[in-house]
């Protein structure tokens, strides 16, 4: 954790963002909200949570596959209903409603405990890391939605935010899936930092592309 590309000074990330961007002619901010990303995702993965937690997504698609060339913008992810609510399934081993009753019966009982599950069990968990780290972010929550709000180092546009939004789902098991490894945009292309960029790095579940 020491190495980590975070716990940098702010002036040493600012030089190693600067140097990526013009190597990869990608902005600084991005960049720099990819690093967050990904240490998102680590920071959960490295719980038991992650043995439940499915990565999904255009952003998946871009960061575990490289299917398609996006900017990690959002990062959905879906908890396995039988780890959040084992009552509602049961015996029933696929996780899926059999009816269609049962199916709005369960979607309803969803939406009520996931806000509750996101504060109560994500948050602390993000909370904790930050607070461990001595990171210059807060988080907020919206429902099923928790927001990392970081100190940026550089400005880009007003579209963008200096903001991770992690969005969490549980309606499927998340099944088919892989194991992938998630690296920050920015690794290897600065020499000297490479080490601190991959070790910012994630080994995630996520879901199996279309094909």
């Amino acid at each position: 954790m020491a190495d980590h590309f975070l716990q940098l000074s702010f002036e040493d990330k600012r030089e190693v963002l600067a140097i990526a961007s013009d190597r990869s002619k990608r902005p600084v901010h991005l960049l720099e909200k990819d690093v967050w990303v990904v240490w998102a995702l680590r920071t959960l993965y490295a719980t038991e949570l992650g043995e439940s937690l499915v990565f999904k997504g255009g952003t998946s698609l871009s960061k575990a596959y490289g299917a398609i060339r996006r900017f990690s913008e959002d990062v959905d992810l879906t908890y396995d209903i039988r780890a959040l609510a084992p009552d509602l399934v049961g015996g029933n081993e696929e996780a899926l409603p059999k009816t269609r009753s049962e199916e709005k019966r369960w979607s309803s009982e969803l939406r009520r405990r996931l806000p509750m599950w996101v504060n109560d069990t994500i948050a602390p968990v993000i909370a904790a890391e930050l607070e461990k780290q001595s990171l210059s972010a807060d988080i907020r929550i919206e429902a099923d939605r928790l927001y990392i709000d970081y100190q940026a180092i550089g400005s880009g546009s007003g579209y963008v935010a200096p903001s991770v939004m992690l969005e969490f789902g549980a309606r499927s098991t998340g099944e088919p899936a892989s194991l992938r490894d998630i690296i920050c945009d920015a690794a290897g292309i600065v020499d000297g930092v490479e080490r601190r960029l991959q070790e910012s790095s994630s080994t995630v579940q996520t879901n199996l592309p279309l094909t």
